[in-house]
Order: C-alpha cells, then structure tokens, then sequence
C-alpha cells in the first residue's frame, strides 16, 4: 500500500519534531564555540550571486532583492536574504561573498567565508553543467581557495588547519539532479546513486580540511508553485514527486552518519527543510503566512510561472511561502531561527 501525503506528512511531522531536539543540541553547540567563516556550496536556494558571473546570468533584476538591503537585487532567488544570510547572522558573521565576484587581491584578504553556490546546479556532473557551477567546480575553487589564497592570511599549516576545523561548511544541493530536462527521474535506484555521488564530494571537502558541516535535505519540489498549479485540486503538492524525494531524504541521515563514523572530526547538522516546508503549507498561518503555495512573483497563477524583470509582485510579501519557486525571505528567516532558538 503506497501512503498518501497525509500519512507522509504525519511521518515527516514526527522525523521534524525528533530531528529539531538534535538540531538544537547540535547548533548550541556549535554557537558556543565561534565559528570564524562560514562556506557555501549548493544550488538557488543558497546562491547569492555566482550566477551573474556566468553567461547565463542569474536573477540580478527587481523584483528579486526588492526586500533586501537597499531594495536592489544581488543574484538572489528570493526577494530578500536566503537562509545562509541568516545563519551568518546567527553566527555573527558577513555575509559570505560570490566566489565568482571577488578579484584575487580580495580573495586574498578573506577569513569569514566564501559563497561557491551556483543556481540550477546539483551534485552530478552532468546537471546543468554547461551553464552552471556543478559541485565539481564549486569544490574545485575551494580548493583554490585552501591551496592559494587561505595561506596569504594563515602562513602557518597549524593555523590554517585550526581555522578549517572551526570553520562551517553549508551545503544546500540535490533537487536540480532529480530532473532531467524538466522530467522528474527520482525513484529508490536513483537516490541509492545520488547519495553515494554526494558522500564522494562530502569526503572530498574533508580532505581539504571540512569539519563541521550544515546540510539541508532536498525541499518537495512536489510543491512549488509551477509544480502544484498542475495538480488537481489546483495548489496541491504533486505526491509522485514528493515521494521520489523522499527516498533521498531518508537514507541521508544514516550516510551521514556512516561518514561521522569513519571521518575524523567529522561533525553534522542535517535540517530537514523537505519537512519544514510541508509543515509550513499546514501551519504557515501561525506565522503569518496565508499564502502556501501560489507564487510572489508573478503575482498570478496563470502562465509558465517565470518571475521576470520588473514584474509586480505581491504587495506582502510576508504573507506567501513561496517568492517564486524558492522561498520568501520571511520562510527563510523563520527556518533559520528553529535551529538557532
């Protein structure tokens, strides 16, 4: 018998609530020690500006950033601050900046943490690679960085090792990989596969010196607006989706886990952003939220659903759940703040 997304909800609810307590412990502890820098990989959800460096650009146009500081866009998939904005906030650091927009004198002079994300990316090679940063070359800049530019503010091995360890490592990725030119292709075999392409990467952070990671689990693409205007009844998640999500999203704890166990000082916050974002389409209201599933922008459930240049969005944006595809600034602040508080 195949659940329904009740039951699937009901058993996300329970995997948030026991996860939450983990989570608590983990990032107290993390917030008692200072974490000097903080660095970024993954796709849209976490990029803030690496695409715009790219041929095919990135959302660098109004509306997007029509939130953010000095109402101006910054490449952003949101109208404000993402969630790695937030948690640098918590961490009270800068935001980390886009790899891509930092002249080699300025990466040289660069201990808070870089932003390698790129939007559209994934964990395979082969996912929008020739438009994006893969995690490949997201990876491989910071090796740049570990190799020739970290050395320039720590020229002792000691020091730089000591500041990678302390260091956290955010790591936002998977969703883009679950589609093949705009076909979903998740099912249990492709997750198994996933999830070994993505240890590999994990590893390979660690051998240049990764730590202390923050991981998100893939969001239910199932529900974002240009998936859920399809359904029927119109706004509801599409559950095939969601449920080849999901074979991913329970076997990452324990592959989490298995690296905690073999990798030294390997230490992990997993959030569980798949089951935040289903609660909050259930109890978005208590914060506010009375729009759960249509887009910001447009401001419209009619069309293809694409947010482009100088559209109008919703008037209140701290009402809706999604900005377009992606969350809004206040869901963004709102998840960053249940692991923190």
């Amino acid at each position: 018998m195949v659940p329904n997304m009740n039951t699937l909800y009901l058993i996300t609810l329970c995997f948030v609530i026991t996860l939450l307590f983990t989570l608590s412990s983990a990032m107290n502890s993390y917030h008692s020690k200072k974490i000097p820098a903080m660095y970024v990989f993954g796709d849209s959800l976490v990029d803030c500006g690496n695409n715009n460096h790219l041929p095919s650009g990135g959302p660098n146009y109004l509306p997007f950033g029509i939130d953010f500081i000095g109402r101006k866009p910054t490449g952003r998939a949101t109208n404000g601050k993402t969630l790695v904005d937030f948690v640098a906030m918590h961490l009270g650091l800068p935001f980390a900046p886009p790899f891509l927009g930092l002249s080699n004198h300025r990466r040289n002079k660069i201990s808070t943490g870089i932003n390698y994300a790129s939007g559209g990316s994934g964990i395979l090679p082969e996912t929008n690679n020739d438009t994006r940063l893969t995690l490949d070359k997201q990876i491989k800049f910071f090796h740049r960085t570990v190799k020739h530019n970290l050395p320039k503010l720590f020229n002792e091995k000691e020091k730089l090792e000591k500041h990678m360890s302390e260091s956290l490592f955010f790591v936002s990725t998977g969703v883009n990989d679950h589609f093949s030119n705009g076909t979903f292709r998740g099912n249990r075999k492709f997750a198994l596969f996933l999830l070994n392409q993505f240890s590999l990467r994990i590893q390979r952070l660690h051998r240049l010196g990764a730590r202390k990671f923050f991981v998100n689990n893939v969001p239910p693409a199932g529900c974002f607006p240009s998936k859920a205007v399809h359904e029927t009844p119109r706004g509801k998640c599409n559950e095939k989706i969601n449920k080849g999500i999901s074979f991913y999203n329970r076997r990452l704890p324990q592959l989490l886990h298995d690296l905690q166990s073999k990798l030294p000082g390997f230490t992990f916050v997993l959030a569980d952003l798949f089951g935040f974002l289903l609660e909050m389409r259930e109890t978005g209201i208590n914060h506010g939220i009375l729009e759960t599933w249509k887009p910001c922008c447009p401001n419209t459930i009619y069309g293809d659903l694409q947010c482009r240049p100088n559209d109008v969005p919703c008037p209140n944006r701290n009402t809706h759940l999604f900005f377009d595809n992606h969350p809004t600034q206040i869901v963004n602040q709102i998840f960053a703040s249940l692991y923190f508080n």
